[in-house]
């Protein structure tokens, strides 16, 4: 049973934005390795695992309901890694150089166009940036959109 936290801070992915992002990845998720940027309580990660990712990067200032729901659901610690820190710090870090798909998931009143184009700086040439927000990411790597209400997918690369 996955848990989550309940309050206005976080809201979970609707399941038809996870399906419609899920399906438009599948052809890369095989063995890839995921980071899961603000991932409040793991659900996209986890996902990513069960459809065959082979590592996840969970990145999140709380990650209580990440251990949570990774512990009930007994997934093994050599698939994942969980990074308890602002995701700006994280992106520091030499782990994003090595990721196939990076899901951010912010919240909606943050600003981040300035972390999709450090984040696509030092990314491999053919990784894939999924932004979920409440509107288009504006800049030219963008090249997909797709939207379910006042959630929007921006695919970039």
């Amino acid at each position: 049973m996955l848990e989550f936290k309940k309050n206005k801070e976080i809201r979970p992915t609707k399941q038809i934005v996870k399906k419609s992002f899920f399906d438009s990845i599948f052809y890369i998720i095989e063995n890839s390795v995921f980071i899961d940027l603000f991932a409040g309580n793991g659900f996209m990660g986890i996902e990513a695992l069960s459809r065959g990712a082979k590592k996840v990067f969970f990145v999140d200032k709380d990650d209580t309901f990440i251990k949570k729901n990774l512990q009930n659901l007994n997934i093994s610690s050599d698939k994942f890694e969980i990074y308890r820190m602002d995701v700006f710090n994280f992106l520091n870090l030499n782990v994003v150089e090595n990721a196939d798909i990076v899901y951010i998931d912010a919240p909606y009143s943050m600003k981040i166009d300035e972390l999709v184009v450090f984040l696509l700086k030092k990314l491999k040439k053919d990784a894939i940036v999924c932004v979920e927000s409440n509107e288009m990411v504006e800049n030219e790597h963008v090249f997909k959109i797709k939207q379910f209400g006042n959630s929007i997918l921006n695919y970039l690369r």
